[in-house]
């Protein structure tokens, strides 16, 4: 089981077709959310089908108190549900790439540290990266000790367009 969680347009659905090789998940340019609840998607990887999770968005500021605490019980349930089920192998952490916000530490400390109590390896997938001059992961060695200022701490990362 796979997790993929972020902000809201930080490219979770995209990534997740990404992976599938094919359109499995809604996406939308537009500024209203696409996945209202979390959806299921199985994708396969040499042979093996994993169940890939794409969650709901989270951005404290836009969001009314009871949509956000709503969006906190539907990724509680998720993670409890999948824990009777195996449990989650990875969470992927999708982070469109700019400033460290008090909403992309929250979601981190939401997931990895609350959710799933640090016992989930977990990578950043860093998208919005296609004005990156030369390389992508140029901005990662630019700024992965940004993330280790901020306690941001993951197994792994992953520049990308998607």
């Amino acid at each position: 089981n796979i997790v993929l969680f972020g902000e809201t347009g930080a490219g979770k659905s995209s990534v997740v077709n990404l992976m599938a090789r094919r359109d499995r998940a809604k996406t939308s340019p537009d500024m209203e959310r696409c996945t209202l609840d979390w959806q299921e998607h199985p994708v396969a990887f040499d042979g093996c089908v994993y169940k890939v999770f794409d969650t709901v968005g989270l951005e404290e500021p836009q969001l009314g108190m009871k949509e956000y605490l709503d969006i906190i019980v539907n990724a509680y349930n998720l993670i409890k549900k999948l824990n009777t089920e195996g449990g989650i192998d990875l969470l992927l952490f999708c982070v469109r790439a700019g400033r460290v916000t008090a909403t992309l530490q929250t979601n981190y400390r939401l997931f990895y540290e609350w959710l799933c109590e640090k016992k989930v390896p977990i990578a950043l997938v860093l998208t919005g990266l296609e004005r990156e001059p030369k390389s992508m992961e140029d901005w990662w060695t630019r700024n992965k000790h940004i993330f280790a200022k901020y306690e941001i701490r993951v197994a792994g990362h992953a520049c990308i367009t998607a």
